[in-house]
């Protein structure tokens, strides 16, 4: 009798044990996972008939390294239509844009997450509205320089493009929590009967 109330008290902390080290681990998955897109304005796809600005949100603040955080329009023609350079503002980017004759655009952006490291994608859109600009064959800002590259070689974090690192740690957390009640439910069911003394009267 000692014995297995013994061992039930082992398995027990065994348990107990591994449910911290995986809620520990899901939580550092998830402080280690690069932020990521949670909004755009214009959104993917999406058809505009005027817009004069592009702002992009993020799931946290991102760093203001110099030159870091770049955004690019660039229209069916090939040439660039941002009207000034990018800016930002804790988890936000916004960018002044001038658009040129009707058709496909893409936003081609690259970001500094918090955590240091870039993420970068693509967000294709239709503008509809008349020309307010021919457009120009370089970006105003010399840090746009080569953000097409960028964003090819970076992987993209676009809105609904993955799970995030808060989810997938939630989702370990959970998992955790859901073992460690399968196994204590059990063991708390296979402990003998008060009186029952290993079959001994």
């Amino acid at each position: 009798m000692g014995s297995r109330n013994a061992l039930r008290r082992a398995l027990v902390g065994a348990v107990v044990v591994a449910a911290a080290a995986a809620s520990a681990l899901g939580g550092a998955m998830a402080a280690s996972a690069h932020d990521s897109l949670v909004s755009s304005n214009p959104s993917d796809n999406e058809n505009v008939s005027s817009l004069s600005e592009v702002s992009l949100d993020f799931s946290a603040n991102l760093l203001g390294y110099d030159g870091g955080n770049i955004v690019i329009v660039v229209g069916p023609d090939g040439r660039h239509y941002e009207s000034d350079c990018v800016a930002l503002a804790g988890p936000t980017l916004t960018l002044p844009v001038a658009l040129g004759a009707p058709g496909d655009y893409r936003i081609e952006w690259r970001a500094v997450s918090s955590d240091g490291h870039p993420v970068s994608g693509v967000i294709p859109f239709t503008y509809t509205g008349a020309s307010t600009s021919a457009g120009s064959d370089a970006s105003p800002c010399k840090s746009a320089d080569g953000v097409a590259q960028a964003a090819e070689s970076e992987p993209a974090a676009t809105d609904g493009g993955g799970i995030s690192g808060l989810t997938l740690g939630l989702l370990i957390g959970g998992g955790a929590v859901v073992v460690v009640g399968g196994l204590l439910f059990v063991i708390l069911r296979t402990r003998p009967r008060e009186g029952d003394d290993d079959g001994v009267a």
